[in-house]
This record gives structure tokens, C-alpha cells and sequence, in this order.
């Protein structure tokens, strides 16, 4: 895993945040053909490689709050890949998400405290793959810091980049507590939601 440098501020800062609760549907679409119809809501739990709230190693799922903002993440990341949206073979998932600590980075004062803007969670954090990985981004940093259980967060509720109204969420695996629950609508992934 990518740690990044400890920051005792922002530690103390995470430890001094409000968190709120969230309740509410999650939605996740995936690119597809027989694997990902194959696949089980168990399964995307296993991703650990980089993302937007954290640096490699940090087990960690990814859903949007919006089923827009789901299809609008992936008409990029197919596009990304040089395939036609329209065209692209694809899978859903969506789950009924209970959340008791989650850190609300869609809130202004809440960023204010962790000392993050809205143009630093937007930003483009994926590095070339033919060099070395860039340092972990604010985001990433406060991503892995809630991983290690700093303020007592199980996710972070933050604004999406591929829809400017929609937001996301990542839920970190090893913080799950007794008041959440992820509860898929079906074991496998879907051709339209429920």
C-alpha cells in the first residue's frame, strides 16, 4: 500500500469531523459479457488498486448515490477505453446502503476542515502508466487515513465528476460497524435496475 506521510493535522482534523448518516440506494455499472453477468455483489469488494479516495492496497467499494451518475461514470470510463458507450455490453448493481459515520465531502464546511477543495476531489488522479505512480492526492490521503479508522468514518460521501449534479460514495471495507449495512437488491449484476 501507498501510505502517504503522516499529517497529524489532518488526522486531528478527521477526528474533529462531523459525520453523518446515510441512507439510501447505491448503483454501480459495469463494462460486460460473461464474466461480469457471472459475478456476484461480493465481488466488487475484491478491488484494492487505486481510486479517487485512496492509494492502492485499501480494500474499498465504489458506488454512485444516483443511477445517473452510475451510467455517467461509465459512458466514461468505456469511452476512456475505446469503446462506444451506446455499443458497450453492460452490467448493474444496486444495493439499499445504511451508513452511520460517513464524511460528507459535498459540504462545504466539512472540506473547509479537512482542508480540501472541490477542484481537488475533481482533479484527474490517475497517473501515466508508463511512469512512476504520482504521491497520493488529498483526497487519497484522507481516504486512507479514514481507512485506518482516523475519525471513525465507514465512507466518504463526495461530489461526482462525471455528473456535476450527482455524487459518489467509498466505503471502506475494514470500518464497516454494527450500525451499516450494504444489502445488495441481487446477488448478480443486472441488464436495468430493479
Amino acid at each position: 500500500m501507498s501510505i502517504p506521510a503522516d499529517d497529524p493535522l489532518l488526522q486531528a482534523a478527521l477526528s474533529g469531523a462531523p459525520a453523518i448518516r446515510y441512507t439510501g440506494p447505491a448503483f454501480r455499472m459495469m463494462p460486460g459479457g460473461d464474466v461480469v453477468r457471472n459475478l456476484t455483489f461480493e465481488h466488487l469488494w475484491a478491488g484494492s488498486g487505486p481510486g479517487r479516495c485512496n492509494p492502492a492496497g485499501i480494500g474499498r467499494l465504489h458506488l454512485s448515490a444516483e443511477k445517473k451518475t452510475a451510467q455517467a461514470e461509465f459512458r466514461y470510463y468505456a469511452a476512456k477505453g475505446g469503446f462506444d458507450p451506446d455499443l458497450a455490453e453492460s452490467y448493474e448493481f444496486a444495493a439499499d446502503v445504511k451508513l452511520a459515520r460517513v464524511l460528507n465531502l459535498t459540504d462545504g464546511a466539512t472540506r473547509r476542515l479537512v482542508g480540501i477543495t472541490r477542484a481537488q476531489i475533481l482533479a484527474d488522479w490517475e497517473g501515466d502508466p508508463l511512469l512512476p505512480p504520482p504521491l497520493p492526492t488529498r483526497l487519497q490521503t484522507i481516504g486512507c487515513w479514514i481507512s485506518q479508522g482516523h475519525g471513525n468514518f465507514s465512507a466518504i460521501l463526495y461530489p461526482a465528476r462525471r455528473r456535476s449534479t450527482g455524487s459518489n460514495r467509498v466505503i471502506f471495507k475494514g470500518r464497516l460497524g454494527s450500525g451499516d449495512s450494504i444489502n445488495p437488491l441481487s446477488k448478480h449484476p443486472t441488464k436495468s435496475w430493479p
